[in-house]
């Protein structure tokens, strides 16, 4: 009993110490480097009041989950880095607490204590932990409703059953990738719960431990009940708007809509799972031989040299590519809800190494790469430079000259943020048609100054246009952002 007792109070001393250090890393630098496009549009969302919020996100594909906080935050708090960006730094640690919970629930504490570790220290979930948008909380969420549900399907108490209805709401209201979550929630359950009914011979030990209560349809109820107040907005605003702007975005970076092509090989998936589902319930599959061939698959992977050569590679792309797999990227961005599972399944292979020294060494190396990811991520600033910009403009320009800004009203927020001088700005936004405001505007300036930042829709073109009316006379390259200083007067 003493000695029970006294492993607790380790573990628990173990996991304060990492989920100490989560915070130590996450705080660092967090008000050091500017605010980035995505997150000036956090600015602009939170600093409005509910209503105005409210109306702003019908034509945003964002639920009002992560903005509301952040609301209340900049009301009370005021507006700076530090204040956008906490809320995230409150759900990364958290992340790190519940990676431990979940690691524990499904293998033991051990993997629980790694795989938080693991977390704590990876430049990735730094990253977006020091991010003001909502990948973090969600990604708590996430882990929240997948404990939840763990805790449900053993025993469907009624407490068990608040617990996942709630941590499920908070899901869809934090990002609308959340719908497929809930999809798949439900295509698990209901598979289970009808393979347990229906084929009780064929059922895999996996299934059998589960209990399938229909009070899962109850927690469905529930989730229904719960984010009713934003169904309305989600079904008439939103998800008409992500489908458009999907595909508009999709036109912008490969040159064709894609998404057309997507939503048919949705649909045949789920036609081809309730095809199968049909068979093996026909008989026509026999799930056991099915089974048994998958165990062979993952038996394969299981081996000692196959594990080391996976897990060699991932250490070398994680230090060599993370900058294109492991940073703010959207396949990333968007998938960085999974990371921890990533984690815990890596914290499972290392301690499942039957040679210590090998294991030993992987950890090491898995450690010297996460050292020096986040040692490059404080010394190199990654996010746009609209600070530096700012303070470029009021060091060089005066009231004698003109300032043009590129289409994108977040990109003006983000500059004029910082911005506290006296240059007239003006705003380009429609190719040819404003073409004019090129020489109306800089009529009688001393010099013109443009400020771009990465924008699909006028890409070079009023910087081509300036070309050709005026002399180029500096280029200020910033991350993110460049600025273009040309000389009027003289042309």
């Amino acid at each position: 009993m003493r000695k029970d007792l006294r492993d607790k109070v380790i573990i628990a001393w173990v996991l304060a110490i990492i989920l100490l250090g989560a915070g130590i890393l996450r705080l660092y630098d967090l008000g050091e480097e500017s605010l980035w496009l995505d997150e000036c549009f956090t600015l602009d969302y939170a600093s409005k009041p509910v209503n105005l919020l409210i109306e702003t996100l019908k034509k945003d594909v964002h639920p009002i989950g992560y903005y509301l906080p952040q609301h209340l935050l900049m009301e009370y708090f005021g507006y700076s880095e530090i204040s956008l960006r906490i809320l995230s730094v409150f759900f990364g640690v958290l992340t790190v607490f519940l990676t431990f919970l979940l690691a524990r629930k499904i293998f033991s504490w051990k993997e629980g204590l790694l795989a938080a570790f693991l977390v704590s220290i990876s430049y990735t979930s730094v990253l977006y932990s020091q991010e003001a948008k909502m990948y973090s909380m969600f990604a708590a969420f996430f882990l929240l409703s997948l404990l939840s549900f763990i805790a449900f399907m053993k025993k469907p108490s009624v407490l068990n059953t608040l617990f996942f209805s709630v941590s499920v709401a908070l899901l869809l209201y934090t990002h609308i990738i959340s719908l497929a979550i809930l999809a798949g929630y439900i295509v698990f359950y209901s598979t289970g719960y009808f393979f347990k009914q229906k084929k009780k011979d064929t059922v895999s030990p996996f299934f059998q431990r589960q209990i399938f209560s229909p009070k899962f349809f109850l927690a469905l109820l529930m989730v229904f009940l719960l984010f009713l107040p934003w169904l309305n907005i989600l079904a008439f605003y939103q998800l008409p708007l992500l489908y458009k702007s999907l595909g508009g975005k999709l036109i912008e970076k490969l040159g064709f809509d894609l998404l057309p092509l997507a939503v048919v090989v949705a649909a045949f998936l789920g036609l081809f799972y309730f095809i199968t589902l049909y068979l093996v319930m026909a008989d026509k599959i026999n799930l056991n031989i099915l089974i048994g061939h998958l165990k062979r698959i993952f038996t394969y992977f299981s081996n000692q040299k196959i594990i080391s050569l996976l897990l060699l590679s991932f250490i070398m792309m994680d230090l060599i590519w993370s900058r294109y797999f492991f940073s703010s990227v959207h396949i990333i961005r968007f998938g960085f809800f999974l990371l921890p599972l990533g984690y815990i399944l890596l914290s499972r292979i290392l301690l499942r190494i039957k040679q210590n020294s090998l294991a030993t060494g992987f950890f090491i190396l898995i450690v010297i790469s996460a050292s020096a990811e986040l040692y490059t991520y404080y010394d190199i600033d990654s996010k746009e430079q609209f600070h530096e910009a700012a303070e470029y403009i009021e060091s060089h320009a005066t009231s004698a000259d003109v300032l043009f800004l590129h289409r994108a009203t977040i990109a003006k927020l983000c500059f004029d943020y910082y911005y506290s001088g006296n240059v007239e700005e003006v705003r380009l936004i429609t190719p040819g048609e404003d073409d004019y405001l090129l020489i109306e505007r800089a009529s009688e300036k001393r010099d013109a100054y443009l400020i771009l930042s990465h924008n699909f829709h006028t890409k070079d073109y009023f910087k081509l246009r300036l070309d050709s009316l005026y002399e180029l006379k500096e280029e200020r390259k910033f991350i993110g952002v460049t600025i273009y200083k040309y000389e009027v007067l003289e042309s």
